[in-house]
């Protein structure tokens, strides 16, 4: 695998993903799947903003746009840690390293379920001013986004399983809770 799932082409990422190497797998389909679905927030917008009737604020537009280009390029950036902290999790099975290691593979997936959900809240910010003829794009990336979430953290749940630190496992049951409720909260397109 290259590098970077980033520099690989659709195909050759969807073959990756079709192997059976463990990685890439769900979290890297869902991180890439919602980095896509912020790009196609960011069209929404930037359609919504050169409108002729447009009559919303510029300075709220410009703080969306940027807050939209920055989850995505979290998302970039998980998508490829998820496929390196997981294989190093599955390296150090067996050896004193493996909590720290199951913990990163938790902890990243996280990040980008996160990442996810914050840009949910940026297609609800964006619903007033999307103008009906594009709506259904907006609906397309909160939907997608809303996927992503719920998909990342199936793998948060199932790595949380095998901690043997109940605090973190807490922590990370009440975080899985709490971007499960806005996701659910987050889907009425």
């Amino acid at each position: 695998m290259a590098d970077s799932i980033w520099k690989s082409t659709l195909d050759e990422f969807r073959d990756q993903l079709a192997s059976r190497d463990p990685v890439p797998a769900g979290v890297s389909v869902a991180a890439v799947s919602a980095s896509l679905a912020l790009s196609l927030l960011i069209k929404v917008v930037e359609i919504t903003r050169r409108r002729r009737d447009f009559q919303g604020d510029p300075a709220k537009i410009e703080e969306l746009l940027a807050s939209a280009r920055a989850e995505s390029k979290k998302l970039l950036q998980y998508a490829d840690e998820d496929v390196a902290a997981f294989a190093e999790y599955m390296a150090s099975r067996r050896t004193p390293n493996e909590a720290a290691a199951l913990r990163k593979a938790i902890e990243v997936p996280l990040q980008a379920a996160r990442a996810a959900a914050s840009g949910l809240k940026l297609c609800a910010d964006s619903a007033a001013i999307t103008p009906t003829s594009i709506a259904p794009d907006l609906g397309a990336a909160a939907l997608l986004l809303t996927a992503s979430v719920r998909a990342i953290l199936l793998s948060v749940e199932s790595n949380a399983l095998r901690l043997t630190d109940p605090e973190f496992q807490d922590e990370v049951r009440r975080e899985i809770d709490d971007l499960k409720h806005l996701a659910k909260n987050h889907q009425h397109w």
